[in-house]
Parts: C-alpha cells; sequence; structure tokens
C-alpha cells in the first residue's frame, strides 16, 4: 500500500478509497444543509466519476469511486477526448481539487472562518480486488456504527440507503451491486461482517 501521504495518481478505469477529514480532526459538516451540499459538489465537478459508495460524519468522510476509462470535453466548440493516464490524472486532479475550493470557500462564508477545512493532500488508495471492493463498500457503510454508535442502516448521510430502496442519488447502484450479485447478497453480506464485527468486539 502507498504512503498516504504520497499523491496516488488518478487512473483510468481504476477504482479508489477516497477519504479526509477536516484540519485538526474539527468539523466540516456544520448544518444538516451541508451534507447534501457537498453531495450536489461532488456530482457538479465528478459526474463523470462511478461513485459506488459515501459517508459522510461530522468531521470526515468515505468514498468509493471509479475513475472512468475517458471523457470527452468540448473545446473551442470541438469535442476533446481525454483517455491517456496522464491527461485523466491531470484532469481529474484538478477537478477534485475544484470540488473541495468549492466546498471550503461555501463553509467559511458561512461560519465566518478562514484558512483551510480539510487536510491536504486528500486521502487516497487504489483497489484492485474485487472482494476487498466488496469490503470496503460495507465498511464505508458501517462508519456510523464505528465511530459515533449509530446504526448504520438507518444513518442519513451515506449510500447504504439508496442500495435498499429506490432511490439511486449520485451513486451508481448497479454497478456497486455488481461485486454482490443482487440486492439480497448486498443485504446477507452486510449482516453476516456486521455480526462478525460484533462478536469481536464482545471477545475484546
Amino acid at each position: 500500500m502507498p504512503s498516504l501521504k504520497t499523491k496516488t495518481p488518478l487512473l483510468p478505469g481504476k477504482y479508489y478509497h477516497l477519504f479526509n477529514r477536516g484540519i485538526n480532526s474539527t468539523k466540516i459538516f456544520f448544518r444538516e444543509e451541508n451534507y447534501n451540499y457537498f453531495l450536489r459538489q461532488l456530482d457538479k465537478y465528478l459526474n463523470e466519476c462511478d461513485v459506488l459508495a459515501y459517508c459522510l460524519l461530522l468531521n470526515h468522510f468515505h468514498f468509493l469511486i471509479q475513475i472512468p476509462e475517458k471523457i470527452s470535453q468540448v473545446d473551442n466548440n470541438k469535442y476533446k477526448t481525454l483517455s491517456g493516464e496522464s491527461e485523466i490524472n491531470k484532469y481529474f486532479s484538478n477537478q477534485f481539487r475544484r470540488f473541495f475550493v468549492s466546498y471550503s470557500q461555501a463553509i467559511n462564508k458561512q461560519e465566518n472562518r478562514t484558512g483551510s477545512l480539510f487536510e491536504r493532500p486528500f486521502k487516497r488508495i487504489m483497489i484492485e480486488d474485487d472482494e476487498y471492493i466488496k469490503y470496503l463498500i460495507f465498511y464505508i457503510h458501517h462508519n456510523p456504527t464505528k465511530h459515533i454508535e449509530l446504526d448504520y442502516k438507518t444513518y442519513t448521510h451515506s449510500s447504504y440507503k439508496h442500495y435498499t430502496s429506490h432511490h439511486e442519488g449520485i451513486i451508481n447502484k448497479a454497478h456497486g451491486l455488481s461485486f454482490f450479485e443482487d440486492l439480497g447478497t448486498f443485504n446477507n453480506y452486510h449482516n453476516c461482517i456486521h455480526k462478525e464485527r460484533q462478536s469481536l468486539l464482545l471477545e475484546y
């Protein structure tokens, strides 16, 4: 696994666990509407990516995304396709920067604060194993139980509710479920891993 202090490149077609927290572990969400605004800004700047899972907590967040193989842009009224590793990495690194800056500026204005909101650089780990992707989807959904002892199944600010309802939100539900075969397998996996974790907690 690469050092979390390095800037792992964002390569075409690859899956990434993206996560970060507020600087000095301070809050990044101050009001209920901030959570929805954060997701809207993500969709604004990174809608070419497939989002498979997310969880937003008071002072940090997690995402599982796939970077697309290529994207098309309009440049001087002509379509331009970006597909090389260098082009894709440069484009999405810039889009993530714009996403975080736009959210930070809005929060600084709202809270009458100055300076950085997030730690830098944001953490990113490339995931190349399908079984680990399955576990990571559970891990991200399980964060409310892990950190704030809330039932992850009813927590408002994660993608778990999108998988278990008809509302898709920003996630590509079909893509995420493809790792589990269907919704029943998805639910069974979450239930089994959750029970295993509970038994481990009782042992220690």
